[in-house]
Parts: C-alpha cells; sequence; structure tokens
C-alpha cells in the first residue's frame, strides 16, 4: 500500500489555518461582539431597594 507524502498536505493544511485567522476570523468577531449601545441620557439612574414596605 503506498504512503501519501506529507508535504503537500501540509501546506495545504496551513495554508486554510491561515486563511481562516487573517480573513475570516475579525468579520466573524465583528458579528459575535457587537457594540453596547449608549445610553442617550447622561443621568444618572436611580436605584432603589426591591421590596418596598
Amino acid at each position: 500500500m503506498p504512503q501519501l507524502n506529507p508535504e503537500p498536505w501540509l501546506m495545504i493544511l496551513s495554508t486554510t489555518w491561515l486563511v481562516f485567522i487573517i480573513t475570516l476570523q475579525p468579520k466573524i468577531a465583528s458579528m459575535k461582539f457587537m457594540n453596547n449601545p449608549s445610553n442617550p441620557n447622561q443621568k444618572t439612574t436611580k436605584t432603589w431597594p426591591w421590596p418596598q414596605i
């Protein structure tokens, strides 16, 4: 049974990972980690204890 030469497969695998890391990962990260919306009111929010008796 002939053995495959690993050199082209290693190059293909490393090139695929480099393409994923360099080009696709920033696009995926920008969709995954969105910017938080800013609060239009600059006033401080009122906080009070929940059970008021």
